[in-house]
């Protein structure tokens, strides 16, 4: 698999984000792997979290362009684990970035993608749509 590039990962950024907030996990698997990836990049690679530090830095990371009520921390932290973006030690209470598995799927650039001004920038970019096409209703009249 080749590595997402800064271009390519604000493309698809861009695309997850067409029906706005996300209200679950990608679809298809490169688009779950990139959203992964970004959340566990976002991480200190030296630190190891407790579960409820590593809870909060997600849910901080996802409140600006996620539907929190349906989609969760919790879930994508498992998913972090499940794709081995996150090692989990034995007891399952303390976590660590994967530094190997995020280097092999985006390229070190996208580490500084931040998905919420993208949903910013889209959502601004819709509300002048909405309010261009109503005034042009407007003058129709």
């Amino acid at each position: 698999m080749e590595k997402v590039t800064l271009e390519g990962a604000e493309a698809r950024f861009e695309r997850m984000f067409g029906a706005g907030r996300l209200r679950r996990m990608p679809k298809g698997r490169a688009d779950t792997l990139l959203f992964l990836s970004v959340a566990a990049s976002i991480l200190d690679p030296r630190k190891i979290y407790s579960e409820p530090e590593l809870n909060e830095e997600l849910k901080n990371w996802m409140s600006d362009f996620v539907e929190q009520r349906v989609f969760d921390h919790v879930t994508v932290r498992r998913y972090l684990v499940d794709f081995r973006l996150l090692l989990r030690d034995q007891q399952g209470s303390r976590y660590q970035t994967n530094q190997t598995m995020i280097n092999h799927t985006i390229a070190p650039e996208v580490r500084s993608i931040q998905p919420a001004l993208i949903f910013d920038s889209m959502e601004t970019a819709r509300a002048q749509r909405r309010l261009d096409a109503k005034r042009a209703n407007n003058h129709s009249i």
